[in-house]
């Protein structure tokens, strides 16, 4: 691997590209004590602009990275993934999971003073393992649509707006969904549905029609797609989609017409399989990049975009046993998007923050309950601190964990 391949500040070591040592930029601390430009203004006051990262003190400033101690929460048997979503209107996130053995969906409304109340739960099919939310229905409020990985179809639960939901309606997609994702594709202002299905080797695409959604049209691409994300990747204003593709070591795209129509899936190569992936512009030059979650290299790959629907090779970060789940976010309030992974085989969190360059930093993580194997994760904001909280689904303790923010 190619030194050059690794972002400024960084170094490439056994082809893992890792911080360099200090070069007294102080870039490599996360507490900017020496950053500051002192002209002397100081007053002691307390409220200086400068002031340094101290957790606990109830003051966010920018590049804190702070949790409290895990809040467990017990949802149901096996969670397979867990949505951060407000589906009571008060501005609070609450929690979503969904339970691949108990065949349920479970929520959890935010209580506030860092407290979460009673369970309630939503019938579903067999084994749902992916969540998403939108507004379908014109309704205004928030309804929730799971995968059903062994019935081949989703449940849509429409939401009342009061964290409480009408029964499942269920629609047929493809074999063993896996992944899902909401965009209006065709521009019609209707909320469509994509849905990766692992056994069908495609992605489904159920257009919405203000009301529901419309039968499934499929579009074929690698083996076992797991995971998906939407964005523009070439530029033509039309919304493209990126597929993670467990079965093979690579992705697969599949460029639109902006009518609800696809290209043929092209291939885009990846160290090993990957489980997940995340979109976003890790590099601030307006186009779109992948970060991605391969398990077998304990790694994180990032893959810059060219914006014409090329990327470059990827450059891995290390991150923790056997990632499972992956996002994109904000996490320290410096303005640039941070990367925030669930790692399966060594119970922990990790989060690597970004340069701003495509670059990230050593990842700092977070341990959970011992053997708990945390499959899915979900960032938002419980306690309305505007500080980036994160729930995790830990599948083998059947719990969820919220690691709550504690500037």
């Amino acid at each position: 691997m190619e030194g050059d391949l690794c972002s400024p500040g960084l170094e490439c070591i056994d082809t893992v590209c890792v911080l360099l040592a200090d070069t007294d930029s102080d870039t490599d601390s996360g507490t900017d004590s020496d950053t500051d430009t002192d002209t002397d203004t100081d007053t002691d006051s307390g409220t200086t602009t400068g002031a340094d990262p101290l957790c606990g003190d109830g003051i966010p400033v920018p590049d804190e990275l702070c949790f409290g101690a895990p809040v467990t929460l017990g949802m149901g048997s096996g969670p397979a993934a867990v949505l951060a979503q407000d589906i009571n209107g008060d501005g609070f996130d609450d929690v979503v999971c969904a339970n691949s053995q108990s065949n349920n969906l479970t929520t959890r409304v935010y209580d506030d003073n860092d407290a979460f109340g009673n369970l309630s739960a939503l019938i579903a099919g067999k084994a749902p393992s992916a969540l998403a939310s939108a507004e379908i229905n014109g309704d205004a409020n928030i309804d929730i649509i799971a995968a059903n990985r062994s019935d081949g179809n989703v449940s849509i639960f429409t939401g009342k707006g009061d964290g409480k939901f009408d029964s499942q309606v269920v629609v047929t997609v493809g074999g063993q969904p896996r992944g899902l994702a909401m965009a209006m594709i065709d521009g019609d202002d209707h909320i469509d549905l994509l849905v990766a299905n692992a056994a069908s080797k495609s992605v489904g695409l159920l257009l919405g029609d203000g009301i529901s959604f419309l039968e499934m049209t499929s579009f074929a691409v690698g083996a076992s797609p797991v995971d998906l994300g939407v964005a523009d990747f070439n530029g033509d204003s039309n919304l493209d989609v990126i597929v993670a593709t467990n079965g093979v070591a690579a992705l697969s795209m599949l460029l639109g017409n902006g009518q609800g129509g696809f290209g043929a899936a092209t291939s885009i190569a990846v160290e090993a399989a990957p489980s997940a992936v995340a979109l976003g512009d890790l590099n601030g030059d307006g186009t779109i990049d992948l970060a991605i979650a391969v398990p077998s290299a304990d790694s994180v790959v990032v893959m810059l975009g060219t914006g014409l629907g090329m990327f470059s090779p990827g450059v891995p970060f290390v991150v923790g046993l056997g990632p499972s789940d992956i996002a994109l976010h904000d996490m320290t309030g410096d303005g640039e998007l941070d990367i925030v992974v669930a790692n399966a085989g060594d119970a922990t969190v990790a989060v690597l923050r970004g340069t701003g360059v495509g670059g990230f930093m050593v990842a700092e993580t977070t341990m959970l309950a011992e053997g708990s194997s945390p499959v899915s994760l979900s960032v938002g904001d419980f306690n309305g601190d505007e500080v980036a909280d994160i729930a995790i689904a830990n599948s083998a303790l059947s719990t969820v964990s919220v690691l709550l923010s504690n500037p």
